[in-house]
């Protein structure tokens, strides 16, 4: 194979190459609590609470009648669990499944009987057994508008509506144990994470796993720097006011839009987080790759003059000891 013709198979098989790393850069990675149509309005949609073993107290919510018949607001107890993603909430539907983590032996929630367009002040009690294990509970109180009189439903029916809820959070005191990790540090354009991208990553994801008994909300910063080291964006992660929480055994993922990646080149994101104030602050770094077309043009062009620089002195080479073996004849 002559000069010219390993040049062209070299070309060909750079240009494969980079053709090729588009596909393999990006990985591609419940019901609504206050239902439209419902018939109901409730709030607040997020309740609380830390409790000695042993205590009570009462949980104050707002039912309105929203639809044009007097109700019975009836109310459930559901248990739920994390998605592990996004926090959103897998309510369990089911009444024989009861959680370790359940609210359902805390609280005792009673059905509201709603005139047409009436709005009341709706005492919850709570009530913490002396023995009760110290960690984190979790639930869903819900409430179906049931229509009353003789709009209500007849024997064997069965009413369709959909129904609204509250999540109540219990933290009881004790012994909590509070360990968290920072399992994944990911760079995203858009729902796809990867670490080259040929178009601009526009969010980074801070996933914790919460490994203790307690809620954990974390917080930190993240900073994101260029090829200079340079500083070109920064966000505080979890910053909203409460935090949302991380529920024990799940791990969440906090998903945060950047800015300011303009250039083709390499870039560095660093998280540092807390779980609480105080504890160890959790460190993590990814390094990753924006790259245009004209980029990977100047790099092909780039290791295309590399090659033929090396097959020249190679050359050159081969020729000079040539040259040397026939001076010596």
């Amino acid at each position: 194979m002559n000069f010219a013709k390993r040049l062209s198979v070299l070309v060909l098989t750079l240009a494969t190459i980079f053709s090729n790393t588009q596909a393999l850069a990006a990985t591609t990675p419940p019901p609504v609590l206050n239902a439209p149509g419902s018939g109901l309005s409730i709030s607040p949609l997020h309740n609380q609470l830390t409790l000695d073993p042993g205590q009570a107290t009462t949980l104050k919510l707002n039912i309105k009648n929203i639809t044009q018949n007097n109700i019975t607001a009836k109310a459930y107890v559901n248990d739920f669990k994390s998605d592990n993603n996004t926090g959103n909430p897998v309510i369990i539907t089911d009444p024989k499944v009861q959680l370790p983590t359940s609210i359902k032996k805390f609280v005792q929630p009673i059905d509201v009987p709603l005139a047409v367009g009436e709005k009341k002040e709706v005492s919850v009690p709570i009530t913490i057994p002396a023995g009760a294990t110290p960690g984190a509970y979790y639930g869903i109180i819900r409430y179906r508008a049931i229509p009353a009189g003789s709009a209500a439903p007849k024997e064997g029916e069965v009413s369709l509506s959909a129904s609204v809820g509250t999540i109540v959070l219990i933290q009881i005191r004790g012994d909590l144990k509070e360990r968290a990790q920072l399992s994944a540090l990911k760079v995203f354009n858009n729902d796809s994470s990867g670490t080259i991208f040929f178009k601009k990553p526009n969010k980074v994801g801070v996933e914790i796993n919460n490994l203790g008994n307690s809620f954990v909300q974390p917080f930190g910063k993240v900073v994101i720097t260029n090829t200079e080291g340079k500083q070109i964006y920064s966000y505080e992660v979890n910053n909203n006011e409460p935090r949302s929480n991380v529920l024990p055994g799940s791990k969440r993922m906090f998903i945060n839009s950047i800015k300011n990646i303009d250039k083709p080149g390499r870039y560095t994101v660093s998280a540092s987080i807390a779980v609480s104030d105080g504890s160890d602050v959790l460190v993590s770094q990814k390094t990753f790759w924006y790259v245009t077309g004209g980029f990977l043009l100047a790099i092909l062009g780039l290791l295309v003059l590399l090659v033929v620089l090396t097959l020249l002195a190679y050359r050159k080479y081969r020729k000079s000891r040539r040259h040397t073996k026939r001076s010596k004849r």
